[in-house]
């Protein structure tokens, strides 16, 4: 292993112009990998817009053109399962989880940051961390030492991309804050279709009340339902909020069956920036709940 960071440090000492190649497994990553790399790196994103984090299965084919990656990212957190599989077919390249130094929540009914949740997520770690800023602010210092390691040479340029961007997202937090201080305490329950907004909601001091687990794809009982219904009408909820990836069927019930109106969607699990998807999420939210 020594000898392979030797043999990379030279190659990048002999062809300055050579460029770190990096393979993406989030659109969101992918702009990160952009943010703290500008013109020292090529990113190439595995999933693509539309495509699901929670369902990706990597085969040698996609994985063709990212032949030849010095670095893969993933967002970790037990989000990826097929990370062990990916890490048989990627030889060399070193596969970083971005999530993996972000302290995690745990899903848990009842608490400050969950109203409810259905009971096969109970305790279970919550993936999504990218919904927090300052998770944000972390995972562009990780990045930028992980480049670092790959490029020495470029150290410098790394550091002070990721400082410019970090100073940028420190920015859009208060800006944030701001908008969503104009929604009551009474009104900060986030009602959406999975509960991927735990840690949006532990950052800015709302209530998650999802009616789905951790992922699109999980159904909902008619018990859980008439539970979540309840809490809906006993907090005298103003707003369900859909997402861009979810089944809207079980929000659609719910709305029924308590006369609230269903917002505009928000994104949960892919965009093109981590400051569009905040941009987005809290204009509707702020709109929806004030």
């Amino acid at each position: 292993m020594k000898s392979l960071t030797l043999l990379t440090f030279l190659l990048f000492t002999l062809f300055s112009s050579a460029k770190v190649k990096i393979a993406s497994l989030s659109p969101l990553i992918s702009d990160l990998a952009n943010q703290i790399g500008g013109d020292k790196v090529i990113v190439i994103d595995l999933i693509g817009k539309n495509g699901n984090p929670h369902t990706f299965n990597p085969t040698t084919k996609t994985l063709t053109k990212a032949s030849g990656a010095h670095l893969y990212l993933a967002s970790g957190k037990d989000l990826e399962p097929y990370l062990p599989k990916l890490k048989s077919l990627v030889g060399q390249a070193k596969v970083v989880e971005l999530g993996r130094s972000i302290r995690s929540i745990h899903i848990k009914g009842g608490s400050k940051t969950y109203a409810c949740c259905p009971n096969h997520s109970s305790g279970v770690m919550d993936p999504h961390w990218w919904h927090s800023i300052e998770n944000w602010r972390r995972a562009s210092t990780t990045l930028a030492a992980e480049l670092a390691k790959i490029d020495p040479a470029n150290k410098d340029y790394y550091n002070q991309r990721s400082k410019a961007y970090r100073d940028k997202l420190h920015t859009l937090k208060s800006w944030a804050k701001k908008e969503l201080s104009t929604v009551p305490k009474a009104n900060r329950q986030l009602v959406t279709a999975h509960a991927a907004f735990g840690y949006f909601c532990k950052e800015f001091g709302f209530q998650s009340i999802p009616l789905r687990g951790l992922n699109s794809e999980q159904s909902v009982t008619p018990q859980y339902l008439q539970e979540a219904v309840g809490i809906i009408i006993t907090k005298k909820v103003k707003a369900i909020f859909p997402d861009e990836s979810s089944n809207p069927s079980a929000l659609k019930s719910a709305a029924k069956a308590t006369g609230i109106p269903l917002a505009d969607k928000l994104y949960a699990d892919s965009h093109t920036s981590i400051e569009q998807m905040f941009r987005h999420n809290v204009k509707t939210i702020t709109k929806a709940l004030k």
